[in-house]
């Protein structure tokens, strides 16, 4: 059965001890674990909103919508911890921030605690709440992985909307609209309207740029730490290593030659799949890269195809199930935009390669190899 969240529910039991907890995972937690988590939410300094909820890969919404989803119903700032399956007995708990000066901390939280209890849901939402709240994740970072390059940064952290963190994306919506009425009314305007609104949309995009490039950054080096902590060992799949190994080198090498909006973005998917790449190779499984929704690689894993005009004709492409049901309803899916100039395109209308042309590797499994293309 899929799982489909009322966020007005979720954020009026939110409001009461900053916990809430779907009655499907109730059984994980005991008594005192939950009083202890509202103890240790209670007061917090940035807010803490603790949300355990089965989601899954086939379910409708990320745990970023998710999020965006409640924060509308009920706007409050903070750090959010989504705790939702990850596999077959396995748990991932996603850090997502509104309004928050985090230093990465609430990231931080999350890796540790999912490295000591990857398959005990009640221990790795404590212990991420216990540490971002106490604030020692820096420290329990650089003790779990003693040679970490990852960096901290005085922004907030992962929440989206069409792709763009709250903050940015409500901002780029003002300036759009702002933009739509100066068309509308552009004989009654004066044209030093013109200039200040592609300055204004030249800083925001600047700034969703920089904060891609940020996650891009922590992810990437993230994934260089859990390779340098781990080792390869007998009955390890090596062919599977080496393939966390080369999306690693490939986002750093892409990170350290370009400061390109779609270039962090592309060194955040190849984080990511490097880093499946390597929990894999950990179990001594073989690994195939999964795809990413077409329409936005932010939104995770594709967990179906839908028909899409793309320019080698129409074709079934890999999507999320929100992408999937807003087709569905003939309404354009949240399509990832990218700065162009003074305005923001459809990443597949922009050019950029090879990330265009593959979809971010949604329509060419084998990114890497494309990468190494010289067309």
């Amino acid at each position: 059965m899929i799982y489909e969240p009322d966020p007005a529910a979720i954020a009026a039991d939110l409001a009461d001890d900053g916990v809430h907890v779907d009655p499907a995972l109730a059984d994980q937690f005991t008594a005192d674990q939950l009083s202890g988590l509202a103890a240790m939410v209670d007061g917090a300094d940035p807010a803490v909103h603790v949300l355990v909820v089965p989601l899954t890969y086939d379910s409708d919404v990320s745990a970023n919508q998710l999020v965006a989803q409640v924060h509308r119903a009920a706007p409050a700032d903070g750090v959010y911890f989504v705790a939702r399956y990850s596999g077959v007995d396995a748990w991932r708990v996603e850090a997502t921030s509104y309004n928050a000066v985090t230093n990465n901390e609430d990231a931080l939280a999350t890796y540790v605690a999912g490295d000591r209890y990857p398959s005990d849901l009640a221990l790795q939402v404590t212990e991420t709440v216990e540490i971002f709240t106490g604030g020692t994740a820096e420290q329990e970072y650089a003790e779990l992985y003693p040679d970490s390059e990852t960096a901290t940064s005085t922004g907030s952290d992962d929440s989206q909307v069409l792709g763009m963190d709250p903050p940015v994306a409500i901002g780029l919506g003002v300036v759009l609209v702002a933009v739509v009425g100066w068309w509308l009314l552009r004989r009654r305007r004066p044209r030093g309207d013109v200039a200040l609104k592609r300055r204004a949309l030249r800083r925001i995009s600047s700034a969703q740029t920089q904060e891609w490039r940020r996650r891009a950054e922590t992810e990437t080096a993230a994934l260089g730490d859990r390779i340098r902590a781990l080792e390869i060992e007998h009955g390890d799949d090596s062919a599977t290593w080496a393939a966390a190994l080369d999306h690693y080198q490939a986002a750093t090498a892409i990170l350290d030659r370009s400061d390109a909006a779609a270039d962090a973005i592309g060194a955040l998917v190849l984080a990511r799949r490097g880093d499946d790449a390597l929990s894999h190779a950990a179990d001594g499984r073989t690994w195939t890269p999964s795809a990413a929704c077409f329409f936005n690689p932010l939104h995770g894993p594709a967990t179906t195809k839908a028909k899409w005009k793309t320019a080698a004709g129409r074709r079934d492409v890999p999507c999320c199930a929100a992408c999937a049901r807003d087709l569905g309803k003939r309404r354009e899916p949240e399509i990832l935009d990218l700065p162009t100039g003074d305005t923001v395109v459809h990443y597949m209308d922009a050019g950029v390669e090879p990330w265009a042309s593959t979809g971010f590797g949604a329509l060419a499994p084998d990114l890497l190899d494309r990468l190494q293309d010289p067309r």
